[in-house]
């Protein structure tokens, strides 16, 4: 599926430009700053893993079995004009030894929209064209499938989000993390849409089992095991100077992780940070991060035999009692869930 993925690549390859980007003694917010700018003028780089990982993912969810070609001039430069339309506003900084975080407002282009609509027509176009009984050439599919996305890219809008930007120092330098977070925030992505699965999977759900407050939930992958435990949700009188958010309060919710075997045979650390979670209010709104932090509650990455705890605000424009609660793994699989009452 060669045009999902160059359509997803003309935009995250700007997105993902500076991924081990470092700028010498700058700090967080001057590294995150000059990466943004970078990212509107769209200059190249290299591709990560993470965007091997979110084509694979996107090449298996399309099912219409139109062949694709060479992504168009027009196609390519619709897209670079909307990712230099992207403005934004830093927050705040926040240092704790060698990681930081950069909270960010931005309102850029809402790509899972267009991507989610490009899948829907495509589909419904396979489907006609099965009907119809015509066959078409692989020269008048590339044509159509191109036509499909070129109008897709026409209604593209764009949205404000604000999430956390997570660096790295290494070697005295700071350097953005390449994460699902960092895809969301600026592009609008969620793991979730291209959590469509194989034909040989659509008659398999699988369960999303319930926590239970202040007792660790055990989690079992292929790199190891680790335990969270989801410790309550408290009112704080918190508030950011840069944020101009009008919320009716800003909630933490506290958490800890324990890492049992995770990365026993790749040496990795297990970190668990706000984007390991969903989180609704009692109406349903899914709620954005806010700029407050818990000095005493940092997520770190924890090596195996570690524990750590951490906690996360939100901010809530409702009356909401409770915080509802889901862990999300690798960006989009959900794994658990819990409503958390709050004090």
């Amino acid at each position: 599926m060669k045009k999902l993925k160059k359509a997803i690549s003309i935009m995250l390859l700007f997105v993902l430009i500076a991924g081990a980007y470092g700028c010498g003694s700058k700090s967080p917010s001057n590294v995150v700053k000059t990466y943004l700018e970078e990212v509107k003028q769209g200059k190249n780089g290299d591709f990560t893993e993470l965007l091997d990982n979110s084509l694979d993912s996107a090449e298996k969810t399309n099912k219409s079995n139109i062949k694709e070609s060479k992504l168009s001039d027009e196609s390519a430069k619709k897209i670079t004009d909307a990712m230099g339309k992207l403005t934004y506003t830093i927050n705040s900084e926040k240092i704790d030894g060698d990681s930081a975080i950069v909270n960010v407002k931005v309102n850029g282009p809402d790509m899972s929209k267009v991507l989610g609509e490009f899948m829907q027509k495509a589909i419904s176009a396979a489907f006609s064209k099965a009907f119809s009984g015509d066959k078409m050439s692989e020269e008048e599919n590339n044509k159509l499938a191109e036509d499909i996305l070129s109008d897709c890219l026409d209604n593209i809008t764009n949205t404000e989000r604000t999430g956390d930007i997570s660096l790295k120092k290494s070697n005295g330098e700071w350097k953005i993390n390449n994460d699902d977070s960092l895809k969301k925030l600026l592009l609008g992505i969620d793991g979730s849409i291209f959590s469509g699965q194989n034909s040989s999977d659509t008659n398999t759900t699988k369960e999303i089992k319930e926590m239970t407050l202040n007792e660790p939930f055990a989690v079992e992958t292929k790199s190891g095991n680790y335990t969270l435990t989801i410790e309550g949700a408290k009112v704080t009188d918190k508030r950011n100077q840069f944020s101009n958010k009008d919320v009716k309060k800003v909630v933490f919710l506290n958490y800890s992780y324990a890492n049992e075997s995770f990365g026993k045979t790749t040496g990795t650390d297990l970190l668990i940070n706000q984007s390991a979670f969903q989180v609704l209010d009692d109406e349903g709104n899914v709620l954005d991060t806010y700029p407050a932090f818990d000095d005493n509650r940092n997520a770190k990455d924890t090596p195996m035999g570690g524990k750590c705890s951490g906690a996360v605000a939100y901010a809530l424009t409702t009356d909401s009692s409770n915080l509802n609660v889901t862990f999300i793994r690798n960006g989009s699989e959900k794994i658990a869930k819990i409503k958390v009452p709050i004090n």
